[in-house]
């Protein structure tokens, strides 16, 4: 992160009482773009994966790659009305690409820190102003690479909170196809969801670790230059 300190902000994650649980580090898209660009930024291309449906709750996907001086990134993005902000709901389909284009900048310009695009935020939308965090991630197994989580005792505990509920339907379905698509099917593919977020059942992998699973396969499912477009 040596360099990178000044794009970096924190904000308070609050509950729905309004009580601070804990703090993350985030930075911008913004931030992200005008520091690829420094780094000699090449090209960024998106493809949509998924258009939303209701038949997949309404959850945009789209895969985005960059190109920079140092190679090619790619990065996975995912919005439904279950992890945006209400007001954002109505453009489901930019979210969704913004957040893959933010995954892809950050593996770019090697930034281990989420974007605060990636968060469902409810509030102004301005940094460390009083935003409360509808699906925080949390630090451990669970959290983004390079996230750091400051957490009271009472969000550490057992029982999950509202914020951090169960993956989706749409993510189930979405992981179980991803598998499918690289042979893994029924209690394999089961068996794998639980060995790869560490938990003993599906109903325990929350929807900000779901998100990172499907963008983890998606990277992993082909080389950048033979996604078509």
């Amino acid at each position: 992160m040596s360099g990178n300190g000044s794009l970096v902000k924190t904000i308070e994650i609050k509950d729905r009482q309004g009580r601070v649980i804990a703090t993350e580090d985030v930075v911008t898209y913004a931030g992200l773009l005008s520091l690829a660009h420094d780094q000699g930024l090449k090209k960024i291309e998106t493809a949509l994966v998924q258009l939303p449906e209701e038949m997949n709750g309404h959850t945009a996907v789209f895969l985005a790659i960059v190109e920079t001086e140092s190679g090619i990134y790619k990065g996975h993005g995912d919005a439904s009305p279950d992890n945006v902000a209400s007001r954002i709901i109505p453009h489901i389909i930019r979210m969704a690409e913004t957040r893959a284009k933010a995954r892809a900048l950050r593996d770019a310009v090697n930034i281990g820190v989420v974007s605060i695009e990636e968060l469902a935020l409810e509030g102004n939308g301005n940094q460390g102003n009083g935003n409360s965090i509808i699906s925080p991630t949390t630090s451990g197994s669970n959290g983004i690479p390079g996230m750091r989580s400051r957490s009271s005792p009472r969000a550490d505990s057992n029982h999950a909170s509202d914020n951090d509920s169960t993956m989706t339907d749409a993510q189930r379905r979405y992981l179980f196809r991803l598998l499918a698509e690289r042979k893994i099917e029924g209690d394999e593919a089961q068996q794998y969801l639980l060995n790869k977020a560490e938990v003993e059942s599906l109903d325990q992998i929350t929807k900000s670790r779901a998100s990172i699973l499907i963008d983890e396969m998606v990277n992993a499912a082909k080389p950048a230059e033979e996604v078509p477009f």
